[in-house]
């Protein structure tokens, strides 16, 4: 399957979508601020940053695997791993890299 970035709307349905496919996993972390994203260890390009990248932790007895596959079923960016603060999914809307100017243009951010 070819993954297009998506617009908002279009992450935040994907991400209601795999909760309801999944619903041993929580959020456990969305859209940062600068500063949230610094304490978390985030990139200066996390697309948590944008709004466009959510974290979910599962529930215990459960691995990530069905979860990781079913993100990506959704179109999403999919990635289970643990960043210093346990096991956990990141989705993102948006390919790894910097946005495209025309993404950034209409949806937020700044050049």
């Amino acid at each position: 399957m070819s993954r297009q970035p998506m617009t908002p709307a279009e992450f935040d349905a994907s991400c209601r979508a795999l909760v309801a496919a999944c619903p041993f996993l929580s959020e456990t972390s969305g859209r940062r601020t600068t500063e949230r994203n610094e304490g978390a260890g985030g990139s200066g390009a996390s697309k948590h940053l944008l709004g466009m990248a959510r974290d979910f932790a599962p529930d215990l007895g459960y691995g990530l695997s069905q979860a990781e596959a079913q993100a990506e079923e959704l179109g999403l960016w999919a990635t289970a791993h643990d960043a210093g603060s346990g096991m956990h999914l990141h989705v993102q809307g948006l390919p790894v890299g910097p946005p495209a100017r025309w993404w950034l243009a209409k949806f937020g951010g700044s050049d």
